[in-house]
């Protein structure tokens, strides 16, 4: 760490030795603003059209690109054999009178 006594050297020679405020000019908010206004102008609207054209195509490209990427393929022959299988191994169990269920094991149906 460094020493108090060499901060207090410091600041002192820098107390001593630092330059004069220079006096500043009476109408000087006056050109600050006049700057101001003449930096702030509206934009034309041809440079307005420059500015959302880009939006307007970076817009269509993503939903584009999401509709691309949500919709899902055409299916391959073996998913489509798979899914025939599957539909038809549940279709018979709903469709039988008596399903093979642990339930039906335990249920007397008979009505005698």
């Amino acid at each position: 760490m460094s020493n108090p006594d060499d901060d207090r050297d410091l600041v002192n020679f820098v107390r001593q030795h630092r330059p004069e405020v220079p006096p500043a000019s009476p109408d000087l908010s006056q050109k600050i603003l006049q700057q101001v206004e003449t930096s702030i102008q509206p934009l034309p609207h041809r440079s307005r059209l420059w500015l959302v054209l880009p939006m307007i195509t970076a817009g269509l490209v993503a939903a584009f690109l999401s509709y691309r990427a949500l919709v899902p393929g055409k299916p391959s022959e073996a998913e489509l054999a798979t899914l025939q299988t599957f539909i038809e191994s549940n279709w018979q169990g709903t469709v039988n009178e008596y399903p093979e269920s642990d339930v039906w094991h335990f249920t007397n149906l008979n009505s005698d």
